[in-house]
């Protein structure tokens, strides 16, 4: 959406005399919109099989049957080297081993080809080529609100696309506290492809990027008016790099010299699921982005 937009919103809601205020607060960013290619090739099973053959070949197709793997193998192989895209499998920089936490590989979310998306980057924030890719542990514990989380990775490679190496996924043994059976890592989402636009972001909600101005009516105005600004609306997935968050931060996940670097939703699109309908937050602060140190990524599950 444009400044503009975002301004009419403002003053169709009675709040025209604080624009410029507003304006200064509005951040670039590349909106992301996923068509999906593949379901999932399995769901979660259990590592130890206890169900007779019949129960199996009835089962075949729920928990990733021939077709299904099929279907995802010819999605990924379709998919060129290094593009931009949700779920499947990474490319990962030459020598670099499969995030993990404790030995549970992490969950791959997205990749992005960063040369295919500096024209819709004015600012210049992101790296100008190579490739960002997202990890995000969801085994023991959902956000990094909690210490020593460690609840996900962000890889960059700082080079050529075609430097890429396709991944073998690793299958490791786990037992979560909330099941009673072990399970398989890392769960591997569908994939889908992304096409990419400019945007600007206004503050999702109160918080340290909200003028002082606007505090009072920040809240009812975007309550009141977020949907006629935000892209596709309010119930569309909001998947974004950089821009702000969309939602209102309830839990300070933000501080005034932070930057959101990649937010997105659960999106049928990946057959993306976190928690109950939640979006994941990934979040550095300008100097780290600045510095391309994206060691201390920290996300967040949910705002609120």
């Amino acid at each position: 959406m444009s400044d503009a937009a975002i301004l009419e919103a403002l003053t169709r809601a009675g709040h025209g005399a604080f624009a410029d205020d507003l304006r200064a607060a509005l951040r670039p960013g590349i909106h992301l919109t996923a068509t999906a290619l593949a379901g999932r090739p399995a769901d979660w099973r259990r590592a130890e099989e206890e169900d007779d053959a019949e129960d199996e070949d009835e089962d075949a197709d729920a928990d990733g049957g021939p077709d299904r793997v099929a279907a995802f193998d010819a999605a990924m192989a379709s998919v060129p080297l290094g593009a931009s895209r949700f779920g499947g499998l990474p490319d990962l920089p030459p020598g670099a081993a499969w995030p993990e936490r404790d030995g549970v590989p992490m969950e791959f979310i997205a990749q992005f080809r960063l040369d295919e998306l500096a024209a819709l980057d004015p600012r210049g924030q992101l790296p100008p080529r190579g490739a960002l890719l997202f990890f995000y542990n969801s085994q023991w514990a959902h956000s990094d609100m909690e210490p020593d989380a460690a609840c996900c990775a962000v890889l960059f490679h700082d080079g050529p696309v075609s430097e890429l190496v396709r991944a073998t996924p690793p299958a490791v043994e786990w037992q979560s506290e909330f099941s009673d059976t072990p399970q398989i890592a890392p769960f591997i989402h569908g994939v889908a492809t992304v096409t990419a636009s400019a945007r600007t972001f206004a503050p999702g909600g109160v918080g340290p990027f909200v003028p002082a101005s606007l505090k009072e009516v920040y809240q009812d105005f975007t309550a009141d008016q977020q949907r006629q600004y935000q892209p596709g609306g309010e119930d569309a997935p909001q998947n974004h790099l950089l821009g702000h968050v969309s939602g209102q931060d309830y839990v300070d996940a933000q501080q005034p010299d932070d930057q959101l670097l990649f937010e997105v939703s659960s999106d049928d699109a990946a057959q993306f699921q976190f928690g109950d309908c939640d979006s994941l937050y990934f979040i550095l602060t300008a100097a780290e982005l600045a510095a391309r140190d994206f060691s201390r990524v920290r996300v967040y599950q949910q705002l609120g």
